[in-house]
């Protein structure tokens, strides 16, 4: 019989945790990892719980828990814990093991005093079924707050005096620089694709010397996150480019580009 094991993460899974699984597949992944790791032992200083499932000795799944007032990705509120992230290997879906990260992480919640906890669930993305699906958290007991679009802003409170949490509100404003194409880059440590976009959004922008200005904002500052409430984008001119996956190097490329041949 398959034996679970629900643990805090160790040093010898922060390989796994900080890859987001995805161990040995690339050097970009795992330069992104080192600073996602830096992050994480920062966030688990102010309360951060990261848990790690184990089945049968191997690696099978993980999940993050950060308080609401250190969560780059948001949402907006206070006196919550965030699950941000759940991952669960495919070999390991059906073993209850994603149920089993979710209750470890709402005990530590419970203990430490929080009210509740929350997360930014999906419904319906072609091909991504599998992140964060709505109804899966739906049957653990969490129930909307709020809907936009194909997110659903989810949460369980442990006390009638909870507040429940918002979505981020954008607020980014495009303000041009004349004879440049400017790149505004919004961006943070948590998640790995953002982490690994705004590496190649500098190389590219660095190849263009100073015909492009590159801004950046950094989401994990609390300040910057109230302002723009923009944890992960890029601008270039003032138009948004996004692929949900890495923003890929020619992309930016093109994007800028363009961006010359008409310059704000």
């Amino acid at each position: 019989m398959s034996e679970t094991v629900i643990r805090d993460m160790k040093a010898e899974d922060e390989y796994f945790v900080s890859t987001c699984s995805h161990v040995g597949e690339s050097e970009e992944i795992d330069a992104c990892a080192a600073e996602r790791l830096a992050l994480l032992r920062e966030l688990g200083a102010h309360g951060g719980r990261f848990k790690v499932a184990l089945l049968d000795g191997e690696h099978a799944g993980f999940a993050h828990g950060v308080p609401i007032d250190r969560s780059s990705w948001g949402p907006i509120g206070r006196d919550l814990m965030v699950i941000p992230c759940l991952c669960v290997l495919s070999e390991a879906i059906g073993r209850g093991i994603g149920r089993a990260l979710i209750e470890s992480i709402e005990r530590d919640a419970r203990d430490a005093g929080f009210a509740g906890v929350t997360i930014t669930a999906y419904r319906d993305i072609p091909g991504a079924e599998w992140f964060m699906p709505a109804g899966y958290f739906e049957r653990l007991g969490y129930r909307s707050v709020d809907e936009r679009g194909p997110e659903v802003l989810l949460w369980k409170p442990f006390r009638d005096d909870a507040s429940p949490p918002g979505f981020l509100q954008r607020r980014y404003v495009f303000e041009p620089i004349a004879g440049k194409a400017v790149v505004d880059l919004f961006w943070n440590r948590f998640c790995q694709t953002s982490g690994i976009e705004a590496e190649r959004v500098r190389a590219v922008c660095a190849e263009y010397g100073d015909r492009v200005v590159l801004r950046e904002q950094n989401a994990e500052d609390r300040e910057t996150l109230l302002q723009y409430q923009t944890p992960r984008a890029i601008y270039v001119n003032g138009e948004e480019i996004f692929w949900g996956y890495e923003a890929p190097r020619e992309g930016i490329r093109a994007a800028i580009d363009k961006a010359l041949e008409d310059p704000a």
